[in-house]
């Protein structure tokens, strides 16, 4: 608490003016930087602005959102002197599962919000012949979102997270040859 005032230049009862407790400053900062930045980033993405196939869509969506992470992650950690580098990014996602209460439910939420807009474009992909129309919209979008989110978090605990987009690619360009039409 002492560093937060000293960084803040509050005192203690201004502190409390503005915020109930430590754990109110935290849900704020996780709801401003955090989720406000993903929820942008996600909103952008939502409704596929730029008209793209399934095929080009996915990869520009994961290499966006990562980008627009290490971007804002770097950007806040420079202002504490740290190098992205020295930050594990899932472990504080972690932090924020165990010390944000309710947070699991808006992760989830967005998890699933991430969900249908990939069986959006899954539909859309069918219509088109892009992609079999045999195939279940549903259980391929989960199965991409998996897939993405699981190579994310085994990318950054193997190596860095830059290297990430191209791995998860990879994986998506070989599941893209099994369901193309």
């Amino acid at each position: 608490m002492n560093e937060i005032l000293k960084a803040s230049g509050l005192s203690k009862g201004g502190f409390y003016h503005h915020f109930e407790s430590k754990e109110a400053l935290y849900h704020e900062v996780i709801d401003h930087f955090v989720l406000g930045s993903f929820l942008t980033e996600f909103g952008h993405f939502s409704s596929n602005p730029y008209d793209l196939s399934f095929r080009d869509f996915i990869p520009y969506y994961i290499k966006s959102t990562l980008e627009h992470l290490i971007e804002l992650a770097d950007s806040t950690l420079k202002e504490f002197r740290l190098q992205l580098d020295e930050v594990n990014l899932y472990m504080v996602l972690f932090d924020m599962m165990k010390h944000y209460k309710g947070f699991n439910i808006i992760l989830e939420k967005l998890h699933d919000n991430e969900i249908v807009m990939f069986e959006t474009v899954i539909n859309k992909a069918k219509e088109t012949g892009e992609l079999k129309k045999e195939l279940d919209s549903h259980s391929l979008a989960s199965h991409v979102h998996t897939l993405m989110h699981g190579i994310s978090v085994l990318s950054i605990f193997d190596e860095k997270m830059e290297n990430t987009d191209k791995k998860v690619k990879a994986h998506f360009d070989n599941l893209y040859q099994l369901i193309k039409a």
